[in-house]
């Protein structure tokens, strides 16, 4: 593609996103539609060089305050003291003076962090007129490359440059082997990073290694932008990926994918690295992108709050994971050290601590003062119930008011939005019942016909779930009818069980037996397991070891060309079983909705219809579409503030409305009716025993006549053939790349 044809189409796509249809590089909202159409067509790297240059053409300032200031370029667009401007285009590098932002209203508001003693630090030498990237040459690109304007090779050659050159930013920040602790300055991220995840240590939040990497690292990203605010997506992953590359955390790092369903934008990887330093790169972008949200939200807040409330301009922003000081904890590491603070005592620290705290909400542009008591509670549930907040990120003034923004993190834009079992989806609807009964929705007999029927089925559930341990019960049993060559096979399939543990780096749960019983060999393993199956109550553990001992028998004897004796063959017990308590959760949402209710506006509504409402209401938390009644509606205020964000991709309130397509939630709520679709799950072998199912989730359009796709349901079991049957829930396909696209 010709340069002049590159230069039209940014021009064509930045005045059709304005709202005036023509282009002002004066405008601060063109020079940000700008910086996003260079992004997305993969130009980031000339941005500061070209934005100086807009900057430096602007020579006549429009009022007497414009003309305190001369403009620097980057983006946001910086500027020095007017008296400044000739030390700083000296010396662009070294300049230590103060650097400034211009706020919609035209003031101007000091940009940096503090010193610790309340002193201005100076700008990032990010603005350096050398500090920009040289794009390759994309001279002989052809005309119909125009919405990919670079090549793979292209982006291939920017993101090797991006990344030799990140050497050096990233020792300046963590030291020539790049090893001093986080900027975070939390002893349990430090930890993370050091030890990697492992269950139930102190340094260790609930989730995974790939989350616990996604929230801290990206916590880490909204540190270094802090310093140098003007590094692209790119700069900072490759940071974070010299930072994290060689530690626990970042070798647990694993199949990572960098997902974007409507954009596509799933970044480029530098070449030279290893398969698994890729997933870690992958992980950083992820993590980058994430950081890029948080703090832009951080930044946004604070301008609204400058203008709003006297938010002081000498701010310092502090990222929050999710450590703390749990009871529930097991292993040598799990009590936290007395010397060490976790992440929710030091936010709850800094938030008895403030002067005022607030909370910004983008939607209705109006900051929101919250009482302090108020905040510390809803930061107390952190990660559970109606707070599904991860990590946080809080800017503090130099008069100690405090900023709060709450993150629920995704890694990926499928990821789990939330999760239960069978049974304590009955007690879910128990409790939501009492509450349409308390707000009129249901009358008294409806309610108690209501209850009748989810206590029946609960008790029926709980009965059917427990008979799953039967079937490896029988295994067991099965095996002790086994002698010779037979036993000794069972007992090498416990041998290889227990090999196979060591090599995929899971529990081990043969070694755990064996301590448990407390036996030095296999055969005498096998012994306590069939004795324990014939008079006690194995744990969910031993079933499984007994349940997999007898898979691989069953392999061994299907390899043979023989049948699978009726001792052993239990897959079609448990198989039948989970039919019949799937079905049951089926049967019991059809009799809850030949009972009547209404919603909150007065429209009749089927009872079971109201219960799944409230269903994804808790899930997906889809109450936060709605806007705040009054200046002291925390709850609603906290809610709408714990924002997603997956895959780096901020998923906003308004966002979640405009993909549902509705107005707020009683639109929603009168619209919806569970309209639902399901598919079962057989176990990957022989493809004819049940394990679980699918349910898909659609609510319907106004007129009923079109059906959205809202969420998708799994029921199955976590703990093999014979755990109870758990189920997760996430955004529907439509959804993930409706959000994609608005972001």
């Amino acid at each position: 593609m010709e340069l002049k044809q590159i230069i039209s189409d940014i021009i064509t796509e930045v005045s059709y996103r304005s709202k005036e249809g023509i282009v002002d590089f004066k405008n601060p909202d063109h020079i940000s539609i700008l910086s996003e159409v260079l992004d997305e067509m993969g130009l980031s790297v000339i941005k500061n060089e070209l934005f100086q240059n807009l900057f430096e053409a602007d020579d006549e300032p429009k009022s007497d305050e414009d003309k305190k200031y001369k403009g620097i370029g980057g983006q946001p667009p910086a500027y020095v003291k007017a008296n400044d401007y000739q030390k700083w285009q000296s010396n662009p590098d070294g300049f230590t003076g103060p650097t400034f932002k211009k706020t919609d209203s035209g003031k101007y508001v000091q940009l940096g962090n503090s010193d610790g003693d309340g002193n201005e630090q100076s700008g990032p030498n990010i603005f350096s007129k050398d500090g920009g990237y040289n794009a390759p040459d994309i001279k002989n690109k052809t005309s119909n490359d125009s919405d990919k304007p670079l090549t793979r090779k292209e982006k291939k050659e920017i993101a090797n440059k991006i990344y030799e050159e990140s050497e050096s930013r990233a020792k300046e920040i963590y030291g020539e082997d790049l090893s001093t602790p986080l900027l975070q300055n939390s002893k349990t991220s430090d930890e993370l990073l050091k030890n990697g995840y492992v269950v139930g240590k102190y340094w260790t939040a609930p989730g995974n290694a790939g989350s616990a990497y996604n929230e801290n690292v990206s916590n880490e990203g909204v540190k270094i932008l802090e310093k140098y605010p003007d590094l692209s997506e790119e700069e900072l992953a490759a940071i974070l990926f010299r930072r994290t590359k060689g530690t626990e955390l970042g070798n647990q790092q694993k199949k990572t994918s960098v997902h974007s369903p409507t954009k596509k934008n799933t970044g480029t990887v530098p070449d030279g690295l290893t398969k698994e330093e890729e997933d870690l790169y992958k992980s950083a972008i992820i993590a980058a992108r994430s950081a890029k949200s948080k703090h832009k939200r951080a930044v946004d807040g604070a301008n609204a709050a400058q203008e709003q409330i006297g938010f002081g301009s000498n701010t310092t922003i502090q990222s929050f994971g999710g450590t703390s000081r749990s009871s529930g904890k097991k292993g040598k590491d799990a009590n936290t050290p007395d010397d060490v603070t976790t992440d929710l005592e030091a936010l709850e620290s800094e938030i008895e601590s403030a002067n005022k705290c607030y909370i910004y909400d983008e939607e209705t542009g109006k900051v929101y003062e919250v009482p302090k008591e108020v905040l510390i509670e809803w930061v107390k549930a952190s990660g559970g119930g109606e707070n599904a907040s991860d990590t946080a990120v809080i800017t503090k003034d130099e008069n100690g008011n405090l900023l709060y923004d709450g993150w629920s993190d995704k890694k990926a834009f499928n990821d789990l939005q939330g999760n239960s079992t069978l049974n304590d989806d009955y007690s879910k609807q128990s409790s939501n019942l009492s509450k349409l009964e308390e707000s009129d929705q249901i009358d008294k007999d409806t309610a108690s016909q209501a209850k009748l029927i989810i206590d029946e089925a609960k008790k029926k559930s709980a009965q059917i779930e427990a008979d799953y341990k039967k079937a490896p019960k029988k295994e067991a049993q099965y095996f002790e009818t086994l002698f010779g060559e037979d036993r000794e096979r069972i007992i090498q399939h416990l041998k290889d069980q227990e090999e196979g543990y060591d090599k995929a780096g899971t529990t081990n749960h043969v070694r755990n037996a064996m301590k448990h019983y407390g036996v030095s060999t296999h055969e005498e393993l096998l012994a306590k397991l069939i004795e324990e199956s014939k008079t006690g109550n194995p744990s969910v553990d031993r079933l499984k070891i007994i349940n997999r001992t007898a898979d691989s028998e069953r392999e061994h004897i299907k390899s043979e060309g023989n049948e699978i004796p009726s001792g052993l063959d239990t897959n079609k017990i448990l198989s039948d079983a989970r039919v019949e308590a799937l079905n049951l959760q089926k049967e019991t949402m059809e009799k809850l909705n030949r009972l009547k209710g209404k919603t909150k506006s007065g429209k009749e509504k089927r009872v079971g219809d109201l219960l799944g409402f409230q269903e994804t209401i808790d899930f997906l938390h889809i109450d936060k579409i709605e806007q705040p009644q009054s200046d002291d509606d925390y709850k609603s205020i906290l809610k709408r503030n714990t924002q997603l964000v997956m895959a780096g991709v901020a998923v906003k309130p308004k966002t979640i409305k405009e993909c549902l397509e509705v107005d707020g939630l009683t639109e929603y709520e009168d619209d919806f009716e569970v309209v639902t679709e399901e598919e079962i799950i057989y176990d990957k072998e022989a493809k004819k025993y049940t394990t679980g199912k699918i349910v898909y989730i659609y609510a319907l359009s106004k007129d009923g006549k079109e059906k959205r796709y809202v969420a998708k349901k799994v029921y199955r079991s976590k703990d093999g053939a014979t755990g109870k049957t758990s189920n997760t829930i996430e955004w529907s396909p439509d959804m993930q790349k409706c959000f994609d696209s608005k972001a």
